[in-house]
């Protein structure tokens, strides 16, 4: 019979652990032992924090607790919630070596059920002494039983964003398994019992998906504009048609690729997602008004006169898509272009604090044109001598 679930914050206060996307470890970890804390307390599940607020633990005080909580029982649990660092991907759970990985794998398979990727349960070794666990949280912590759960990496755009948007859904992942593994019964919170989204994982399928939530395949294709069965780990798939005005954005995705899947300018993307560049990241939300009755012609385009010197890979720098975009909006065969020929470029999507070499262009006539001395021109573009080549990018502002 369990006695009580001891919930850990990792670090706090002076101690701000993993740093990284304008996050602090400490910060996500309290969230994260907060929202345990409460749903435990909701099932009815015995439950104690180690810290309840932004408080610096040095190690010995933070073990002194976890012992005194429940008196150092053994029918105990210890979570501890850590963020990872080290750019890789996706959740972790470490299991102590007087333990099997039961918990630990029940925890990870749940937490990948709320849609973060799923890396490994593992032990690790103290190397001066292998017979001990290398985590002082795992190793000095008495009888508990203790698992060490790192959500996702901090340092990571993909990551970082499912930390700040998904992170409670993951913790009730890790309370699920709980339940599961102490067999008590588990009810899910009142505005998580419908799911009006899922995201695919490694092995699913259209049918799967349709099966899990009992929602036809031919309705989640149209919810989703999907044109065919393939999927992709990460996709976001809705079940209803309230977000349907929101894009996950997918490995390989552009603006300029999205703009033409959804009818919506790039211009306009930008604007309505508060974009200042063209840079996107997979799993980034973005805001879409699909405009079916409108759909984009000619005329959501600037039109570009080749000038002496251009190359496409030029003229796409300058208007920030991929050479690929550029030569599907114009229908090219090749990469060839001549002078006074006339291109398709993304409207309002030209970057000022560009310039394009041309040809016959030294950095006295760029400095000329755009109003800013040779030497500035340099330091802007960490140049070391005045040689310069058609087609180079240069900041000039």
């Amino acid at each position: 019979m369990i006695e009580g679930i001891i919930v850990d914050a990792g670090h706090g206060g002076i101690d701000s652990g993993a740093v990284g996307n304008n996050l602090l470890e400490k910060d996500l970890n309290l969230q994260a032992a907060q929202y345990m804390y409460n749903r435990l307390k909701e099932l009815g599940i015995p439950a104690k924090m180690t810290r309840d607020n932004d408080e610096y633990l040095p190690k010995d005080e933070r073990v002194r607790r976890i012992k005194n909580l429940y008196n150092n029982s053994p029918n105990t649990i210890l979570v501890s919630n850590h963020i990872n660092a080290g750019n890789g991907e996706g959740a972790e759970v470490v299991y102590s070596l007087k333990n099997n990985s039961t918990l630990a794998d029940l925890v990870l398979n749940n937490i990948g059920e709320q849609g973060q990727i799923k890396r490994k349960t593992y032990q690790r070794r103290l190397p001066e002494n292998p017979n001990l666990d290398y985590y002082y949280i795992l190793r000095e912590t008495g009888n508990t039983e203790p698992i060490l759960v790192e959500y996702g990496f901090i340092d990571n755009k993909n990551d970082s964003y499912k930390l700040k948007n998904n992170l409670n859904n993951y913790v009730e992942g890790v309370v699920k398994a709980i339940t599961e593994y102490i067999g008590y019964p588990y009810t899910p919170p009142y505005n998580n019992e419908v799911k009006d989204y899922y995201i695919v994982e490694k092995g699913d399928t259209l049918y799967s998906i349709s099966r899990r939530y009992n929602i036809p395949v031919d309705e989640i294709k149209r919810i989703n504009n999907l044109t065919s069965n393939t999927l992709s780990i990460g996709q976001k798939l809705y079940f209803t048609e309230t977000n349907k005005n929101i894009y996950i954005v997918q490995s390989g995705d552009t603006l300029y690729s999205i703009s033409r899947k959804f009818n919506i300018p790039v211009a306009e993307l930008k604007e309505l997602n508060n974009l200042i560049t063209n840079d996107i990241y997979k799993g980034q939300e973005l805001i879409i008004v699909e405009k079916q009755e409108e759909p984009i012609t000619n005329d959501s385009y600037d039109v570009y006169e080749v000038v002496k010197g251009d190359s496409l890979w030029a003229i796409a720098n300058r208007y920030g898509i991929r050479v690929n975009d550029l030569i599907e909006l114009n229908n090219l065969n090749d990469l060839t272009i001549s002078i006074g020929q006339k291109l398709l470029v993304p409207k309002k999507n030209i970057d000022e604090n560009i310039y394009i070499v041309e040809k016959g262009d030294t950095l006295w006539s760029v400095s000329r044109k755009n109003n800013i001395t040779v030497q500035e021109l340099k330091e802007l573009n960490n140049l070391t001598n005045n040689t310069i080549s058609i087609g180079q990018v240069l900041k000039i502002k």
